[in-house]
């Protein structure tokens, strides 16, 4: 608990103020070509957990899964949506509509993009604050203080403009953090491609990361921050014996970072039998990997981990420093086949440095590591990154990423020039990826060996709708 919560337990400020109602917001494009997985939305569920254990009664709206009225928004006092890439657009629709409705409701949002460039929402003319930060203790101080003191990490709207507070520091002790509200959401109505199980929920057991990654907008700060083996083990049982979750998919950026608490972890799943099956969604870093631990994630319910070399070519793989060369992916591939592990494969087409030769090696080692399933991204320069900053001085920079970018995998690159190639040419690469990779008899039929005939069929639907293949 900040001290300035503290202050307000103390003063009585708090008994004042707590029967404000609030409502978190995460808000689903419409148009199904820019996704295909639903996983229950983790930082607004986490706020509504925090906010609930200071007595602000909160409820959770994910569009994604259930459809909401305006009219149903109407019981509350603050209205918070949490944005990202692919929602910003229908977020800020939302967000006019229901201030045209209700011109006196408090409106603020946060999420990944207000992390990483608070500015691009400060013209807004509905919203009341803008959260750079973490959300949990920012938005209860917001709640509750007088606004006689700042509110650190928070761009506050006074009079025509925003005022931006200070900057805030990164919450150390996650542990001290409640689980995410989960049981604000029906768990049974989200789905991933590929799965095993289902009810399929999602969790985080660390936030930020270390690494100097160009492309990273680093929105949760580079200062690894790990919940302890026993904090995840405990969110793991109770996911799974209160609210019937059978299989989880781990969003870390660096789950495996210190593998002394990874193989923790696992031995706590080991020995407790917590009945749960596990897929590393977002990827784990080859070089914090090694078959011990391997083979304990496998003991401990992992089936499916996701590597992400990026690129194909030495030079790119330099170039975005992602601080690992490609033998150490085949290595650590190998050894996933070795436990009868699966693998996911990302892959990134088009930065700005990259030539035809550069994309073509990143399709031939896709085909050589020969990961399960694999992605072919496209490279979205996002604002104050590193790979940002160089595309600005070096003039590829074509369009703003935040405004003109919505998807990884629909559409061509408008953002920036990738080389001497045009935009159509990218796109001619990036289906070529596909269809190379996937077009190919034993792929096929190791692919109908591995994975269930329904998410197969969801996932060639989506390579269709985003024409990829």
């Amino acid at each position: 608990m900040s001290a300035k919560i503290d202050f307000i337990h103390r003063t009585g400020l708090y008994s004042q103020k707590m029967n404000k109602r609030v409502v978190l917001i995460f808000h689903s494009d419409e148009d199904k070509k820019l996704s295909i997985d639903t996983l229950p939305p983790l930082g607004v569920l986490s706020i509504s957990a925090y906010l609930e254990k200071h007595g602000i009664q909160t409820d959770v709206i994910d569009s994604s899964v259930r459809s909401f009225s305006y009219e149903e928004l109407r019981p509350y006092d603050l209205i918070g949506f949490s944005v990202n890439i692919s929602n910003r657009e229908c977020s800020l629709e939302a967000i006019a509509r229901i201030k045209n409705l209700f011109p006196d409701k408090n409106l603020v949002i946060g999420g990944p993009l207000c992390m990483s460039n608070p500015e691009l929402f400060l013209q807004n003319p509905h919203l009341d604050a803008v959260f750079a930060c973490e959300g949990e203790e920012a938005l209860l101080e917001y709640l509750l203080w007088d606004h006689r003191e700042p509110i650190k990490g928070a761009y506050i709207k006074k009079g025509p403009s925003f005022q931006f507070q200070g900057p805030r520091e990164w919450i150390k002790d996650l542990d001290a953090l409640p689980f995410p509200a989960l049981h604000k959401v029906d768990i049974t109505k989200y789905n991933n491609y590929p799965k095993k199980k289902r009810p399929i929920s999602s969790m985080m057991t660390s936030r930020g990361c270390p690494y100097p990654c160009i492309y990273c907008s680093h929105s949760m700060g580079r200062q690894w921050r790990p919940r302890s083996a026993e904090n995840v083990v405990a969110e793991m049982k109770w996911q799974v014996n209160e609210l019937g979750v059978k299989e989880i998919c781990l969003f870390d950026d660096n789950f495996s970072l210190d593998r002394k608490r990874a193989h923790r972890i696992c031995d706590l799943l080991i020995d407790e039998k917590v009945p749960v099956t596990l897929q590393f969604t977002n990827g784990l870093r080859v070089d914090c990997l090694d078959s011990g631990l391997l083979a304990k994630l496998k003991k401990a319910g992992t089936w499916l981990i996701a590597l992400a070399p990026e690129s194909g070519s030495p030079q790119v793989l330099k170039k975005i420093k992602k601080g690992f060369d490609l033998s150490e992916v085949l290595r650590m591939k190998h050894e996933c086949r070795k436990q009868k592990i699966r693998t996911f494969g990302f892959f990134m087409i088009g930065f700005p440095f990259e030539t035809r030769a550069d994309i073509l090696a990143t399709i031939e080692f896709a085909k050589r590591l020969d990961a399960d399933l694999v992605e072919f991204n496209k490279v979205i320069p996002f604002a104050k990154t590193e790979l940002y900053e160089m595309m600005v001085l070096d003039g590829t920079l074509l369009a703003d990423p935040s405004l003109s970018a919505r998807s990884y995998h629909e559409g061509t690159i408008t953002t920036h020039q990738v080389g001497d190639l045009s935009k159509e040419e990218v796109k001619k690469l990036i289906r070529k990826a596909y269809r190379e990779y996937y077009w190919r008899p034993k792929k096929m039929l190791g692919l109908l060996r591995t994975f269930s005939i329904r998410d197969l069929w969801g996932l060639a639907t989506y390579a269709i709708r985003t024409r990829n293949i």
